[in-house]
């Protein structure tokens, strides 16, 4: 059986490779993996900034994949989607470790007085404050401000009602809002 599944593992759909996969046919797995690499190192350049970050976050939702079907788990259809949603995850959790390591050295002593932020600086109060932020209202921001969804796309997206997912996108961008106005006033004065 397995001569003939790798004889013809190219024609076989999705389905078929993933049962082969999970039964431990590593030539089902890898033609899964070149079936779908291209695509998930498409989707994830969406939420990273540069493209070895986008082969990276592709690769460990790859990896992810292969051993949720070695130990019995993983889709049973549906790869595309599948590897979107592990992409999109660990895109946000690659932006959150980022932006943690950047906010490290930041110094937040209540200031006498207020000054002009530079660009760099507030990139890395704005990282800090997103950072701070419940993940449920971090994944709807960065889905609305980075992505680019709509908030009935992020209804579809999150399984919940229009309205509740307007609610969520306003508490995400006040409580955002509140979080880097804090931040800010921590910055020393000049002088």
């Amino acid at each position: 059986m397995s001569e003939v599944l790798a004889e013809r593992v190219e024609e076989l759909p999705d389905e078929e490779l993933l049962t082969a996969a999970r039964a431990g046919n590593r030539a089902a797995f890898t033609q899964l993996y070149q079936r779908h690499h291209a695509d998930a190192v498409r989707y994830a350049r969406r939420f990273v900034r540069t493209t070895a970050d986008a082969e990276d976050v592709a690769a460990d939702a790859l990896l992810r994949l292969m051993l949720a079907l070695e130990a019995g788990r993983g889709p049973l259809t549906n790869v595309p989607a599948y590897l979107r949603t592990t992409v999109r995850r660990l895109a946000i959790d690659l932006a959150t470790r980022n932006a943690r390591s950047l906010a490290i050295g930041l110094d937040c002593t209540p200031a006498d007085g207020r000054r002009h932020l530079d660009e760099k600086e507030r990139d890395a109060i704005l990282e800090l404050a997103f950072t701070g932020l419940p993940p449920r209202w971090r994944e709807v921001l960065w889905l609305v401000e980075v992505v680019g969804y709509r908030p009935q796309d992020i209804a579809a997206e999150l399984r919940i009602a229009r309205p509740a997912a307007c609610s969520l996108l306003w508490r995400a961008r006040t409580a955002l809002r509140k979080r880097y106005d804090e931040l800010s006033a921590c910055v020393p004065a000049e002088g």
